[in-house]
């Protein structure tokens, strides 16, 4: 726990929280002008579970799709400067010097990335989509719903964006600081997002299972490159 207190205290939290909020207010704008794009259309009856934002499932698609592209690179300005910024820079031998395991170092930032950027986009997905659902009443907007327990829907799909999010922040951090670039990172993780937000709209109606498979790849990649960035700081000299 005292790691964790310490990487915290080592970063200026409020502004990363502001950049969430931020995000999250464009989740909610950008949502509403789904919603107004549904109503222009006019597309009633079957055919309007076609359109991405025909269906409640669609809008969930798109919102978390956007969620994952804005939090994803948020997670990797965090882990670049947390991991990239402090391996690569002037103080890493500072930081190798600390009475702790390197490899319990690294792994108190790299969780630190992964419950912040989580949490933060658990929340912008679930307020996002709870903000639609009022708004979609009180304008008497009816997207059809394509299955009866909506809200596990959005619950399960907005913790499997956590995931991505968060994994994808790593993967951007260690292909950081094999470039011993925090830019790298945050070009790295604007790639990912190109090469992959687009498969989460693919099929609205099986958003949770192409979700779980995105979520457990970007896991076990994860995983993997994280084992060989501990192994390499290991070795790292003082």
């Amino acid at each position: 726990m005292n790691l964790y207190r310490l990487e915290l205290r080592k970063i200026r939290l409020s502004v990363y929280l502001r950049a969430a909020a931020g995000i999250c207010a464009a989740l909610l704008s950008i949502g509403l002008m789904f919603l107004f794009i549904f109503q222009s259309e006019g597309v009633t009856g079957p055919g309007a579970a076609a359109e991405p934002y025909g269906s409640w499932n669609g809008l969930l698609a798109l919102t978390a799709a956007l969620a994952f592209s804005c939090f994803s690179v948020l997670s990797a300005a965090l882990a670049a400067r947390l991991i990239v910024g402090e391996y690569c820079g002037k103080y890493a031998v500072l930081l190798l010097c600390y009475p702790v395991k390197r490899t319990e170092m690294l792994a108190a930032k790299c969780m630190t990335v992964c419950v912040f950027t989580a949490a933060c986009t658990c929340a912008g997905i679930v307020s996002a989509m709870g903000f639609l659902y009022a708004a979609a009443q009180i304008l008497g907007i009816k997207p059809q719903l394509l299955e009866g327990n909506y809200p596990v829907t959005v619950l399960a799909c907005s913790l499997l964006a956590g995931i991505m999010s968060s994994q994808a922040g790593l993967v951007s951090a260690a292909f950081g600081c094999r470039k011993r670039s925090k830019m790298a990172a945050i070009v790295c993780s604007l790639i990912l997002v190109c090469c992959c937000a687009n498969v989460i709209v693919i099929s609205p109606e099986h958003i949770v299972w192409i979700m779980a498979a995105m979520a457990f790849l970007f896991t076990v990649t994860a995983g993997f490159i994280c084992r060989f960035l501990a192994a390499r700081i290991e070795t790292m000299e003082v």
